[in-house]
């Protein structure tokens, strides 16, 4: 026997450990975060934000089939409010609010009678995304209100505050963290003529500084989300942490998502 059949077999053995599935598997609830659905535009050096709609339609298939419920906002307030079970409830959100994601994510989460959920930049509906710079990737269109009051319609997309201009929350001043929070719950109340009481922290910012957070949940928030790859416990202890979410990306295949969904991650390197 030569080095190489000896190195080759345990060279592969190591290198599966890169996978989570050695691990053990944690209880909680699941929530998947998407950026875009679509096709990234060449030299973007923000791949990691891109899912294609083939790939997407992928992950929608695989959940259903596997007894997964990809639920709303409304499912998950109910579960909340009458300590319900969440194990095969799966919250499905993307977050600012593009214009992909109603030409893609929409019609795919409509054919599987599947829900998910948008958190929206107000500023920028019907605008483009300038908080990416142009250098890393050309910046895309986002949704207008007609696109959007057309999901909630629909019943199939349930939408949360992403605040009004996606900064860095814990980065401004008190004021201005205060009115991107508080604003963005008002005017998305007012467009779509219901309350809003999902919100999820741009960048993750703010949303394990407890001045930060105080100010989301005074706002009437019932539900917070970071930008944290993990499970949340459940029942969840809403005044000691946000919830986190499981990001999903285009190199995730049906067998990553399922190891996220019972592990909290898929891969660890």
């Amino acid at each position: 026997m030569n080095k190489l059949s000896l190195f080759l077999p345990a060279a592969l053995a190591a290198y599966s450990f890169r996978w989570s599935w050695w691990s053990k598997n944690k209880k909680g609830l699941n929530v998947l975060v998407y950026h875009k659905i679509g096709y990234h535009p060449r030299g973007s050096k923000l791949k990691e934000l891109w899912v294609t709609p083939e790939r997407f339609e992928k992950h929608i298939i695989w959940l259903v089939k596997n007894g997964y419920n990809p639920v709303g906002f409304s499912e998950l307030l109910d579960c909340y409010k009458n300590n319900k079970p969440v194990d095969k409830l799966v919250l499905i959100t993307f977050d600012d609010g593009y214009e992909n994601n109603y030409k893609y994510a929409y019609p795919i989460l409509k054919k599987y009678n599947a829900k998910g959920n948008i958190f929206i930049v107000y500023n920028t509906i019907g605008k483009v995304n300038i908080w990416h710079k142009p250098e890393k990737e050309v910046w895309v269109n986002m949704a207008t209100k007609e696109m959007l009051l057309e999901m909630d319609r629909s019943g199939v997309i349930e939408f949360g505050s992403h605040t009004m201009n996606h900064p860095r929350l814990a980065e401004i001043s008190h004021e201005d963290a205060k009115w991107e929070i508080t604003e963005s719950k008002k005017q998305l109340e007012n467009l779509f003529q219901k309350e809003m009481f999902a919100f999820a922290y741009p960048y993750g910012s703010g949303a394990y500084n407890k001045d930060v957070r105080k100010l989301v949940l005074d706002a009437g928030h019932i539900f917070d989300f970071s930008f944290k790859q993990g499970k949340t416990q459940w029942p969840w202890k809403r005044d000691d942490m946000p919830i986190d979410r499981l990001f999903i990306k285009n190199t995730d295949t049906c067998f990553d998502l399922g190891l996220h969904l019972k592990k909290g991650i898929a891969k660890f390197f």
